[in-house]
């Protein structure tokens, strides 16, 4: 039985901080645990008021991500091609 628990402001102002220091402050090897956090709070929620420049800078953002993960889906699959490419052009040493 999922028991639920409300966060206070305070400690989502502090989870905030955390998560602008790990940013601001480039901190790469903490960015996976920031990251989890903000995820498991995004997750339980069902839906979120937010004001327009926030919702126009998640926009901003969320199109920034789908293009870098695109392109480099791209890559992979073109890198994956290459590869089986050259593997039949190889002759067979039995064959």
């Amino acid at each position: 039985m999922n028991e639920q628990v409300k966060f206070t402001q305070k400690e989502l102002n502090h989870l905030i901080f955390l998560s602008e220091v790990v940013i601001e402050g480039k901190k790469r090897g903490l960015m996976d645990e920031t990251l989890q956090c903000l995820l498991y709070i995004v997750k339980s929620l069902e839906e979120v008021e937010l004001p327009d420049s926030v919702v126009d800078q998640i926009e901003r953002l969320t199109a920034m991500i789908e293009v870098d993960l695109r392109s480099e889906n791209e890559r992979m699959q073109d890198i994956h091609g290459r590869l089986k490419g050259s593997q039949k052009s190889q002759r067979s040493p039995l064959g």
